[in-house]
């Protein structure tokens, strides 16, 4: 929806408002009332000054609408940043309107001032529509392309969309995942729901909360069992109920606890095992991009923290609300001004919430951070003292939150006790009403604090979700399963670089090149099927990892029902990486096979043993080899000689000696060892 189209729809909005609250006030058209009101307002009989609200939103929503006309570029981001201002001034209005109905009710029947229950109702609408026009107005689209803005706000760089600095907005792009991301939310929940312990916790809660929601009411029974009717028979029944819906609630809270407990520890392993399954789709180039701490950061301290969180006031949260609901049906039941009375105080304790907790959202978002640069840098070995100091900045911000929310809750019950005593005085209530309605209450007041929790363990979840709901640029979904493989390699017009040895990823499939194609067999490699394409291509690195397993284990990694002749077979004595990582790679008896330094670290009889297994292999097999060792590349049937990223010169090993060039002096550098001490400091950058 466009901004003019929200500000036509605003100001037909200010029309009504202005003519429906001008008629109900004067009832009808008799304008005597606004003279008299003029002359001699009274706070406790008229309503000029509940008429004079609409002033308050015609001023609001015109000078929004002025200002984003006036500036269509920064006009609807200020909007929606003031957007809680308005919110507190919308409260303030809607709990005055509270307050005024509360002032006539003392003074005569409201149902015979229709026109007064007419203008506090419509009164309520238009705060309501005041607020949604307000944020419909923040969210309109301004008309200016960003090129005409300035600034350049092109899309982030991949680190900072996905690991975020102190204060970073997320991106567009981000907020179309996290939309995506709330659908799979929905389908995991959906899954977790189906489990039997949430329909046992679910009944148990219901039953503690049902129980509970009573048990302030017949307290207050028994002390008017006690106070008033001076009789053990009025004491005893409400005493009777009492015990019994103890004993229910204590039970149904223990089965509730135990299954919520369980329920939520089988939720962090499923986050964790999304999270993984997440990150294994991923394509190399976001690992190039993002830190191994950052990374493990989220699959362990940020999981942990949302499943604990979420555990702990998701239950607390779920119970202060259907509480609250029974809490204000008794409430109302005993006294409909009482309540209106915690209703005045309620907007003003919603707003501190919303403000701390977005807070403590960000904050909470800001400490995971700190704590996934903690862990890099843990792995550097230099101290992680960035968390501390974060942690401890939360603390201070916890005392100053709960300091200002206690005065809140404190301004409320001094009210209600106040106007509490003022009903029982004027018996319009009794004393035992009064103490059954200020437990109510005292109940009621655990939901703000709660909320705030929650708003860290969302914090914390938009962390891990983030990772979870990330789409790979880099696809594997191929489809291709040819019954055969030649081993043809070809490099067909390709551009592209990114880290060295970029060939021998982009071979693997691991990278996407930025031009031409890369073909297996005559095929694009990335059409293979992932699975077929890595049983059919083995990399060997310079530095090859070894996972913490044992020597067979890691040998036939990846691979299943290999029989121990096979494993025994490619072991090539001993247990040093690289022979281990060759022997991983010989075992799949690729047709297409990466060597990249593979034998650098090996000493002269095990290099030599290991060249006898790789000449074996070369016969029957595409073998693409990296090395600056000559001796490796030896019998290559063609051997591509680059000096500093150019090609200069290219054959087999007879031709290249013949040609007398550079291969065929850094044949006899390293077979004669004849180089001058120049060159051993300053090697010239060849590959062969």
């Amino acid at each position: 929806m466009g901004v003019i189209v929200v500000v036509s729809c605003i100001l037909v909005f200010i029309l009504v408002d202005v003519i429906v609250t001008t008629v109900l006030y004067l009832h009808g058209c008799q304008t005597a009332i606004f003279t008299e009101d003029v002359q001699n307002f009274d706070i406790l009989h008229s309503v000029l000054d509940l008429w004079g609200t609409v002033l308050v939103r015609v001023c609001l929503l015109l000078g929004a609408s002025i200002g984003v006309l006036w500036n269509r570029v920064d006009g609807p981001r200020r909007v929606s940043a003031l957007g809680t201002l308005t919110l507190l001034i919308c409260l303030t209005v809607s709990t005055y309107a509270l307050a005024k109905l509360l002032m006539l009710s003392e003074q005569g029947d409201l149902a015979h001032q229709p026109w007064f229950l007419s203008l506090f109702s419509w009164t309520c609408v238009s705060v309501l529509g005041t607020v949604l026009l307000w944020r419909l107005l923040g969210r309109s689209p301004n008309t200016v392309t960003e090129g005409e803005g300035g600034g350049g706000g092109g899309v982030c760089e991949e680190t900072e969309r996905l690991v975020e600095t102190a204060g970073e907005n997320g991106t567009e792009e981000v907020e179309e995942q996290q939309e995506h991301g709330w659908k799979k939310r929905k389908r995991a929940s959906r899954k977790g729901t189906q489990d039997q312990t949430n329909s046992g916790a679910t009944l148990g809660r219901l039953l503690s909360y049902c129980s509970e929601a009573f048990i302030p009411y017949y307290t207050g029974q028994a002390i008017d069992g006690i106070v008033i009717h001076k009789s053990m028979e009025y004491f005893t029944k409400p005493l009777i109920t009492l015990t019994v819906l103890a004993l229910v609630s204590s039970i149904a809270i223990g089965v509730r606890g135990g299954l919520f407990n369980l329920t939520f520890a089988r939720l962090n392993l499923r986050l964790r095992n999304l999270l993984f399954r997440s990150l294994m789709r991923q394509e190399m180039g976001f690992f190039d991009a993002n830190h191994t701490g950052d990374i493990t950061s989220r699959l362990t301290s940020d999981t942990t923290q949302v499943s604990d969180l979420i555990s702990q006031n998701v239950n607390m949260f779920l119970r202060s609300m259907v509480k609250g609901i029974g809490f204000f049906i008794f409430m109302f039941g005993m006294s409909w001004k009482l309540t209106l009375v915690t209703i005045i105080g309620f907007p003003f304790i919603a707003v501190i919430s919303k403000v701390y907790g977005e807070y403590y959202k960000r904050l909470t978002k800001e400490v995971q951070t700190a704590l996934a640069q903690a862990n890099q840098v843990a792995e550097e070995t230099i101290s992680g003292m960035k968390t501390v100091r974060s942690f401890a900045n939360e603390e201070q911000e916890a005392d100053s939150y709960y300091g200002r929310l206690h005065i809140s809750e404190l301004v409320l019950q001094v009210a209600i006790l106040f106007y509490g005593g003022h009903l029982v005085i004027t018996e319009q209530m009794s004393g035992g009403t009064l103490i059954s309605f200020v437990i109510y209450e005292l109940e009621l007041g655990d939901i703000a604090s709660v909320y705030t929790g929650l708003m860290q363990g969302v914090g914390a979840a938009e962390k891990v979700f983030e990772y979870m709901d990330r789409e790979p640029k880099h696809q594997h979904d191929g489809k291709e399963v040819p019954d055969t493989c030649k081993g043809l390699v070809e490099f067909k017009d390709v551009t592209f670089s990114y880290p060295t040895r970029p060939e021998t990823d982009i071979l693997k499939n691991f990278y996407a090149p930025q031009q031409g194609q890369v073909l297996l067999d005559g095929r694009p490699v990335h059409t293979y099927q992932h699975g077929f394409l890595h049983s059919r291509v083995a990399l060997v690195g310079q530095e090859p990892v070894l996972f913490a397993r044992s020597v067979e284990q890691n040998i036939t990694y990846g691979l299943t029902d290999i029989p121990m002749e096979a494993v025994k077979g490619t072991q090539l004595s001993g247990g040093q990486k690289q022979r281990v990582a060759i022997a991983r790679a010989l075992i799949r008896n690729p047709h297409v096979l990466i060597l990249d330094e593979a034998t650098s670290a090996l000493d002269a009889e095990s290099e030599h043993v290991v060249q006898q297994a790789l000449n074996n292999i070369m016969r029957q097999h595409t073998v693409l080899v990296i090395a600056h060792r000559l001796s490796t590349v030896e019998r290559a049937d063609n051997i591509i000689v680059i000096d500093r990223g150019c090609v200069v010169e290219q054959g087999p090993h007879s031709q290249l000696m013949a040609k007398g060039g550079l291969y065929c002096k850094l044949v006899q550098r390293q077979v004669l060892g004849i180089e001058t001490r120049v060159e051993v400091l300053n090697p010239p950058e060849v590959d062969v």
